[in-house]
């Protein structure tokens, strides 16, 4: 029998080897997924923006991008709550006034609430809840090409927080090839 010993000195070493390599294989994979999942959770956001524009245009017959008033001023971008992201191309025309995705959206804290007389008074509430994307940073929306045939797009400036496509682009991340936008095109 050989009574209470403690671990050799070896035998820690040994565990405490084995704890380190599992903790250097699972540490990157976890890190990976949390990346991914917030990837995932901005891409399905700007699906639930554009599915409540779609219908919002449909309801209305009208894009959402009148300005509250006489409706004779339209948004030049839209932009949801959050930071606004950095505009690589400067052809996004972001301002301060134009944190209106809720006001356009109808949220029911929208206040003052959207010009009805706009939109044939068939506007309603499309949008439940406007926060921003998983990096703090607004969700934006190029209105000013909803009068033109240029594409709309409803995106994410990603974790850099710098939008690296262009206001009249095709296609996501056209200024920087390896940007991490992310977005859906509307039109």
């Amino acid at each position: 029998m050989r009574g209470n010993r403690g671990f050799t000195l070896i035998e820690v070493i040994v565990v405490a080897a084995i704890i380190a390599i599992l903790a250097g294989i699972l540490v990157p994979m976890i890190f990976n997924q949390i990346d991914e999942a917030k990837k995932t959770r901005a891409l399905a956001d700007c699906k639930t923006i554009s599915n409540a524009v779609m219908l919002f245009r449909k309801d209305t017959g009208k894009w959402p991008y009148y300005m509250p008033g006489d409706c004779s001023f339209t948004y030049l971008a839209i932009l949801g709550s959050g930071n606004t992201p950095a505009n690589t191309s400067g052809d996004w025309q972001l301002g301060l006034n134009d944190v209106a995705l809720k006001l356009i959206l109808n949220l029911p804290s929208a206040n003052p609430p959207i010009a009805q007389t706009c939109y044939n008074g068939k506007a309603q509430n499309y949008f439940s809840q406007d926060s921003p994307d998983p990096w703090d940073n607004a969700y934006a929306i190029n209105a000013a090409n909803f009068a033109t045939t240029d594409p709309v797009w409803v995106i994410s400036a990603g974790p850099n927080g710098v939008l690296e496509t262009s206001a009249i682009s095709q296609t996501l991340n056209d200024l920087l090839a390896g940007g991490d936008d992310i977005g859906i095109r509307i039109k």
